[in-house]
């Protein structure tokens, strides 16, 4: 959770701009601390969803896993006009052509991304870890993702959340919230996206 956010970064009276979709049955407490999670960052209201299940059509069964990307273009196609920006969250192990397994997966500047909270309750020797380890986790997965959908790119600064993370070693290091950086970053990502959604409705209402 953003521990640094600004009285500068937009804000909203507007329901459901950020629509976090579970999707199969991730636990509870996960969706509510990536709600609780993105809503700090982004001080914006974050609706969780009425659960969707798996799309079969991005099942691998060869693999036994999700294709991020393609689960990414399904909520794209079905969902994206519901909200600002839409997270998918899975406990379903996902991958993509290219790598063995992400922790999730998002288009840059895209409307839509998904995570998973299958690999994250585990150490790399296979022993479990706390639950508040494993929900520190999910907030830096969650906050990565859709810091990507506002075109925030990896970071290279200290421990900033949008660092990339290949491993969960990597993913601990680093801290649940932005660098300074890439909070103005976001800041002006989100105050575009507000006033370009604005344009949209009036457009529409005008029509």
């Amino acid at each position: 959770m953003s521990k640094k956010a600004t009285d500068s970064q937009p804000s909203s009276a507007k329901k459901g701009l950020i629509a976090v979709i579970p999707m199969g049955k991730p636990e509870a407490d996960v969706l509510q601390v990536v709600a609780d999670s993105l809503q700090g960052v982004l001080r914006l209201p974050v609706d969780v969803r009425e659960p969707i299940p798996m799309p079969e059509e991005t099942f691998l069964s060869s693999r036994n896993q999700y294709n991020a990307m393609a689960i990414i273009k399904y909520l794209a196609a079905n969902y994206a006009d519901s909200a600002l920006k839409i997270l998918g969250v899975t406990a379903k192990d996902l991958a993509n052509p290219i790598l063995t397994y992400v922790f999730g997966e998002a288009y840059m500047d895209g409307r839509t991304a998904v995570m998973s909270s299958f690999r994250l309750g585990m150490n790399p020797g296979g022993k479990p870890v706390s639950r508040e380890q494993f929900l520190d986790r999910v907030v830096k997965v969650a906050i990565h993702e859709i810091g990507h959908t506002f075109n925030i790119p990896h970071c290279h600064e200290g421990r900033c959340v949008m660092r990339a993370s290949n491993s969960l070693i990597e993913l601990d290091d680093k801290l649940n919230y932005l660098c300074s950086y890439c909070e103005l970053f976001l800041t002006e990502a989100l105050t575009a996206a507000l006033k370009q959604r604005d344009e949209e409705s009036r457009r529409i209402e005008s029509a």
